[in-house]
């Protein structure tokens, strides 16, 4: 049985949690070559997880937006022909 994915979305603040962490870590410093190495290959990895999630983010916002902006003009013109309409009478 295939294992269930997580929502992207809500793991998101919790590798974005462990991806500072691993930061403030190798910053300070005192981390020996081999743990610094591992560390630096879990980072890239969550760096490029949360790049993926974001850029899907931003996709579904900008949809969104699209959508709305289509409704929005949709109920304008359909304002202006009742308008429109009120006058013939």
């Amino acid at each position: 049985m295939p294992r269930k994915e997580t929502n992207p979305i809500n793991s998101f603040e919790s590798e974005f949690e462990r991806m500072t962490t691993i930061v403030d870590k190798l910053e300070r410093g005192n981390v020996p070559l081999g743990e610094m190495l591992a560390l630096y290959e879990e980072a890239m990895t969550l760096s490029a997880k949360l790049k993926e999630v974001l850029t899907e983010a931003e996709l579904r916002v900008e949809k969104l937006a699209a959508v709305h902006e289509e409704l929005a003009v949709g109920q304008k013109i359909e304002g202006n022909d009742i308008m429109e309409n009120e006058d013939l009478f």
